[in-house]
């Protein structure tokens, strides 16, 4: 969920890692390399987000970078599209390099959109071994957007709800967001909010992504996040405890984002802590060298 009037950006991450998650920082000039590939990428930007590092390589789940341009990757099975080999003439990302080099080089949404055919995200594994089908979430100071992997390609788009879950897709997630609310599935974002702010429906029950989707959205729209407090408000009410039945997909960390002062609270629901940090306050201290916090 983003609000925008703040710059706030808040999820929680609730994909199952194979190592832990922290919150990390990599200063600019970061070198790195996409799996399955050969070309040494060098980051233009720092970045301050949630990583988790297999073998010496970050995997990024979400970041702000030096330039005020925030990400976080969600998990995109059965309608992710990628193709199985590099275009001609671009360079090759796994799903799991695509928000490292978008954040890493660029410094807002329209800059990165105008640079999207010059990578082809393709379906292979991580250096951990695993694929992971991704879609994102991106904000900058001109609002919220995302990008999705459709019909071999990737595709940017704004996202003016300003909520985003895991699979389906945004356009299937609002034509069933429309149909909870009793509105044709060709209602616009402006007519879906007035519907919820109007709307004395129960919110459904459960935690799978479309149900989700759903609660975020009433809760962006229906009583507006007004604040960083707000916000982790209703990230503890999607919060996926950690039980039995929920051994792996649980919530392992809440993460609010401050684009405009470029800070990032880590809240670790493992041990508790919460580890808040500046990335311009890291630039200025460690501006070559990477830290973690745990």
């Amino acid at each position: 969920m983003t609000i925008d009037q703040q710059h706030l950006l808040g999820r929680t991450m609730d994909f199952p890692p194979r190592t832990p998650w922290h919150l990390t920082y990599l200063p600019r000039g970061y070198q790195w390399r996409a799996a399955q590939m050969t070309t040494t990428h060098s980051n233009s930007r720092a970045l301050l987000g949630g990583m988790r590092v297999v073998d010496g390589h970050c995997l990024v789940g979400d970041a702000v970078n030096d330039a005020g341009l925030a990400g976080a990757e969600l998990f995109f099975p059965v309608a992710a599209d990628y193709p199985t080999t590099v275009r001609p003439g671009t360079q090759g990302l796994t799903p799991q390099d695509f928000i490292m080099w978008a954040l890493g080089n660029h410094a807002t949404v329209r800059e990165l959109a105008a640079d999207l055919d010059r990578v082809t995200v393709i379906d292979a594994r991580w250096y951990d071994g695993q694929r992971y089908p991704f879609h994102w979430l991106l904000m900058d100071q001109t609002g919220t957007y995302v990008i999705e992997p459709l019909g071999d390609r990737l595709h940017v788009r704004a996202n003016p709800l300003a909520v985003f879950t895991n699979t389906p897709a945004l356009d299937d997630q609002l034509a069933r967001l429309a149909t909870y609310l009793e509105q044709p599935v060709t209602a616009t974002v402006t007519q879906l909010a007035q519907a919820i702010a109007t709307s004395n429906k129960s919110l459904p029950t459960g935690g799978n992504s479309v149900q989700r989707f759903i609660q975020a959205a009433c809760c962006r729209w229906g009583r507006t996040p007004r604040d960083v407090a707000d916000l982790l408000a209703f990230l503890r009410l999607v919060t996926v405890p950690h039980t039995p039945a929920h051994a792996h997909n649980y919530t392992h960390y809440q993460a609010v984002i401050d684009i405009a002062d470029q800070r990032y609270d880590f809240h670790d629901l493992h041990s508790g802590v919460v580890v808040s940090w500046c990335l311009t306050k890291l630039m200025m201290e460690s501006p070559t060298t990477p830290r973690r916090f745990e």
